[in-house]
């Protein structure tokens, strides 16, 4: 697939983070405001470090709660931490207040609003924690489509949350056009439901090809102007 080739496509869907932001730089606001609240008093050189150590040992955000905070809290040797659940709710509740849009991609979605084109989310994660991204962002009305795994317990790489995406946009699966980062999870599952499909080279995985498909890469969100 060439930059000349125009998909005949209705519908345009997205991945969230790392996609239309840099989850990096939203996780690194959360990480400064998280030890603002829980080490107000320790020394510049020991805050950096902590939040160097937060960044690494998320995995890029794919690591649960569950085992993360636990994993910080030994590692830090945090004897006086507060409940778990309290530090798994700031997460989920927290996070989603720092936004990182990447440039040009509100442009990109009102220049796609104004070609005709019906706009979808379909984003993996606790329902709250992706909700409140997305109303952060002040991006939720130019979706007419919005699909949260955590909203509905399927998760993509599952063929059934685009299914499910489709359906509400009232498209065919061959008509709505996939936009992520994730090799699996956006471009392996978008094709295994018969969407096609393009990936974001961003964020953890530049350059990676980690799925069995092949398909355009861009690296700025503005480029899927060039396709539709």
């Amino acid at each position: 697939m060439s930059s000349q080739t125009k998909l005949p496509v209705k519908a345009v869907f997205f991945d969230f983070d790392d996609t239309l932001q840099s989850r990096k730089g939203a996780y690194r606001l959360y990480c400064e405001a998280f030890l603002d609240k829980y080490f107000p008093g320790v020394s510049d050189a020991e805050r950096e470090k902590k939040l160097d150590e937060m960044e690494e040992h998320v995995d890029g955000g794919y690591k649960d709660r569950e085992v993360y905070f636990p994993e910080m809290i030994e590692l830090w040797q945090w004897h006086d931490h507060p409940p778990l659940q309290e530090l798994y709710d700031s997460f989920n509740l927290d996070f989603g207040k720092y936004i990182v849009l990447l440039p040009g991609a509100v442009e990109t979605l009102q220049t796609l609003k104004r070609r005709g084109y019906i706009l979808g989310a379909v984003t993996n994660g606790v329902s709250s924690l992706q909700n409140i991204k997305l109303d952060t962002a002040g991006i939720r009305e130019l979706f007419d489509v919005v699909v949260v795994s955590g909203d509905i317990g399927i998760y993509k790489p599952d063929r059934r949350i685009f299914d499910e995406a489709c359906r509400r946009a009232g498209v065919k699966n061959e008509e709505a056009l996939f936009v992520g980062d994730h090799p699996v999870n956006d471009i392996d599952g978008a094709l295994g439901a018969g969407m096609p499909a393009i990936r974001m080279n961003y964020g953890d995985f530049y350059n990676k090809g980690l799925g069995k498909n092949t398909v355009a890469e861009i690296e700025d969100i503005r480029q899927v102007l060039d396709y539709v």
